[in-house]
Parts: C-alpha cells; sequence; structure tokens
C-alpha cells in the first residue's frame, strides 16, 4: 500500500496506482504511436469495508459499504442509485480487488435493496462466502418473502439489517441466519428489540451495529449479543485500486449471446476474449475459492466453463448496471494483438499463450508489474511461470512477441523464435486485433 490517511473519521487505503504507461509497438513498424493514458480505459474503483467482531473483540466478518469518489458516504436518495450502488461494490469486490484481497476467508455483509431479493436483479457471487443484507427500506411483502426462501434454498445466508422491532419485517427475521440491531436507534428499547427478535427466531445471531465505546459493548453483551460493528470497534475503511474497464457495447452483445438460443461455447469464449478487461474479471471471479481448482486455472477458456453460463451473465448485467464500461480502441487493439500473436507462436499451447499475452497486455495498460497483476487472478503454475519468468512455449513465445513490440531482433532470436515468424504472427495477429475492434464499434 502507498499509504493510508484518515478523513471525515474514515481510513482510505490506496492499492499502488498506476505508473503513466503507453501501448506498446514495434518501434521501426510504426504499429502503435506513443499515447498518454488510454482515455476511458483506466478508472479507479472504491470498495468499504467495516469489521464485525465477536465477543472477543476478534475479527469474524466484514461489511462491505459503497464509497463513492468525493464523498465520504453512501447516502443514496434514488431506488435506482442504490441498486448502481449495490452493483458496483459487487463487481468491484469480486472482479477488481478479488474476495481474497477484501476479506480472506471471513464471511462478507453485502447491502442489497429489493431487485435483488425479488429476482429483477442478479446476484452472481456464490453463497460460500457472502451473508445477503436486507435493508431497512425494503418492504417485506410477499414477493420479497418468497425471495428470500428461494435464496434460503440455494444456500444464501440472510441478515435483516437494522431491525429495530419493526411488526412488518417480522417474517423476515423469523427467517434469517443474522439479525443486525441498531442500538442507537434502539435506545432504550434495545433489550426488548433483541428479546423480541430472540422470541421471533432463537437460532439467529444477532449482530448490534453502533458500538461506539466500551461502555456500550458490555451492555450488548449482557443482553446476549453474540456479534458487534461500530466505531468503537473499527472505523469504516475505503479500500482503493485502479481498473481496467470493460465495453459496455461487448457486455451488450454478450448478454444477448448468452441469453439467446444455445449460443455455443466459441461464440461465448469469442466475446469474452475481446475484452481484456471482462476477460481479467472472468479470471479473478473463477480464482476465488467457490470456483478454484487445484491446480489452478490455465486458459480464459476453462475460467468460463467453471464459471458458467448463468453466473457469467449475472456478472456482466451487473457491470453494465453498476456503470463499470467503456470502450478503448488503442488500448484494446494492443491487449488483443500481443495475446493473439503469442497463441500464433505457441501453437501447440495456444489457449494457454492467449491467456499469457492477455495478462501482459493488460497489466502493460494499467502500469502494473506482471508479478504484481497475477496474484489477483489465481492461475496455474504454468501461467504464472510464463508471464513472471518467461519460460516455457507460452513464456517463450511472449518474451518474443515483447521483443518484437521494441524492436530487438537479438532477444527474438534468444527466444527461440526467427524474426520473420514472430512478424507475420504479430501482424496477423493485429489485423485480426483490428477487426475484431471494430465489429466491436460497429455492432451495438
Amino acid at each position: 500500500m502507498d499509504h493510508t490517511v484518515t478523513t471525515n473519521g474514515e481510513a482510505d487505503v490506496h492499492w499502488p496506482s498506476p505508473a503513466p504507461s503507453s501501448p506498446p509497438g514495434p518501434s521501426g513498424s510504426g504499429v502503435f504511436a506513443a499515447s498518454e493514458d488510454p482515455a476511458g480505459s483506466i478508472a479507479p474503483v472504491r470498495v468499504g469495508r467495516q469489521g464485525i467482531y465477536d465477543a472477543d473483540r476478534q475479527l469474524v466478518a466484514y461489511e462491505l459499504l459503497f464509497r463513492n469518489h468525493g464523498r465520504a458516504s453512501a447516502e443514496l436518495a434514488e431506488g435506482s442509485e442504490q441498486d448502481h450502488a449495490t452493483s458496483q461494490v459487487i463487481s468491484a469486490t469480486f472482479g477488481d480487488f478479488g474476495v481474497e484481497q477484501i476479506a480472506g476467508d471471513r464471511l462478507l455483509f453485502i447491502n442489497l435493496t429489493r431487485g435483488f431479493f425479488t429476482g429483477e436483479l442478479p446476484i452472481p457471487c456464490s453463497p460460500s462466502q457472502v451473508v445477503l443484507e436486507l435493508l431497512e427500506n425494503v418492504d417485506v411483502d410477499e414477493a420479497v418473502m418468497a425471495g428470500l426462501h428461494r435464496l434460503r434454498a440455494q444456500g444464501y445466508r440472510i441478515a435483516v439489517d437494522d431491525f429495530i422491532g419493526e411488526e412488518h419485517r417480522l417474517p423476515a427475521v423469523a427467517l434469517a441466519d443474522y439479525v443486525k440491531i441498531d442500538v442507537e436507534a434502539a435506545g432504550d428499547d434495545f433489550e426488548a428489540v433483541l428479546a423480541l427478535a430472540r422470541a421471533h427466531n432463537p437460532t439467529a445471531t444477532i449482530v448490534v451495529e453502533r458500538i461506539e465505546d466500551d461502555a456500550l459493548f458490555a451492555r450488548c453483551l449482557a443482553a446476549g449479543a453474540q456479534l458487534f460493528q461500530g466505531y468503537g470497534l473499527q472505523r469504516p475503511v475505503t479500500l482503493e485500486a485502479v481498473s481496467l474497464t470493460p465495453s459496455q457495447l461487448v457486455c451488450l452483445r454478450l448478454v444477448r449471446a448468452l441469453t439467446g438460443a444455445d449460443a455455443p461455447l466459441r461464440e461465448i469464449e469469442d466475446l469474452v476474449a475481446s475484452d481484456p478487461a471482462l476477460s481479467l474479471r472472468v479470471l479473478k471471479t473463477v480464482s476465488s475459492a467457490a470456483f478454484g481448482t487445484k491446480t489452478g486455472i490455465t486458459s480464459l477458456r476453462q475460467a468460463i466453463v467453471l464459471l458458467g453460463r448463468q453466473q457469467l451473465c449475472s456478472w456482466v448485467v451487473l457491470m453494465l448496471l453498476g456503470g463499470v464500461t467503456s470502450v478503448d480502441t488503442e488500448a484494446l487493439t494492443m491487449v488483443l494483438t500481443r495475446a493473439a500473436a503469442c497463441a500464433r507462436l505457441a501453437a501447440g499451447h495456444a489457449d494457454e499463450a492467449y491467456t499469457v499475452g492477455l495478462l501482459s497486455g493488460v497489466a502493460t495498460v494499467l502500469g502494473m508489474r506482471d508479478a504484481e497483476l497475477v496474484e489477483t487472478t489465481g492461475v496455474a503454475h504454468s501461467v504464472r511461470a510464463a508471464l513472471v519468468e518467461r519460460t516455457g512455449p507460452a513464456g517463450k513465445a511472449l518474451r518474443a512477441v515483447l521483443a518484437y513490440e521494441e524492436d530487438e531482433p537479438f532477444v527474438i532470436t534468444d527466444a527461440g523464435h526467427a524474426v520473420y515468424e514472430v512478424s507475420r504472427a504479430y501482424l496477423a495477429a493485429l489485423s485480426g486485433a483490428m477487426v475484431t475492434v471494430s465489429s466491436v464499434l460497429d455492432h451495438p
């Protein structure tokens, strides 16, 4: 981390910022001109996090919080804004940071709006590590209760947020795994509110919010609360990173393909592969504990198969809803060219080489070291070695491609490839990348 500062009672933790970068190209070929940071391809992402503690003051979980740039809190007036915020939190947590960076193996409490419970909006994360919080402004009607039963049947844990004894929320309390009580809002009635929750659901875990000091902690503990959250234990921390944003047009086309009549896997793979940012998010998502394999991910195709069409479609919808989509033709062309050239040079390991070239290109655009990026993707050792150490067929192909971009013929030869072979592969890859980018722009 670069540094930590505190403003408005909230710590801002900044992941390393990207260094200014230009998509590289063969200096003698004139394929790419030097440029400033690609406008619109890199965007900062933020997500808030506050710890939840047990009776021994041991950290056991986190609540995730929306954080907008230039604001210290998530005061959102409109329902659509809340949907947007929730989508950004989910997308940033699982697609940008990675769940392991956010919380390790601890539970994550995520505030959800009505549409997520009624099924109007998708929940793309698996039930293994999340607790879905039913916000206090969501009416507990038949549609919401039906959604709660459905989500429970799918293995999700449910929390009723900010409960202060409202009668209309008792059916949800009876079904919940966690009941969160706002001790400040409950005031002198706190013990009675806790007893009411216990009467309707004896097995639910009681979480008390707004613990400000030791005396309040002791009062809530004596009343029978089991988990605790508030400034007296930990102030919210805002995590910030840089993200490569997916193309809205590719996302829209992918949704159409995923919801259409039996689109073949190759079409799905080609669409995902045409967008480096989307590819990276798929790799990061599948690297989480819920999808992880013993040997790691070796290719984008493997990641797409493991994720599945329904989960992939949910992620794409969430990215569209969260507004984390854009397009930058120069950066996109560079990354796709590098990936395809690597695949052409390592024909017997084309899928792995494409993934290695893709990750290398994304690291260049983000201004990150290859080793730094690969830590977040959960890829197999062979992919890691190829990307970082330039070993194996995919690694040698990448070394040759990078040398071609830098006009270093002796390095190309040292990597085991002939200059004319790399030039032919690169120019063919460039031609294909330009066609792909053109199709993205011409077919919304």
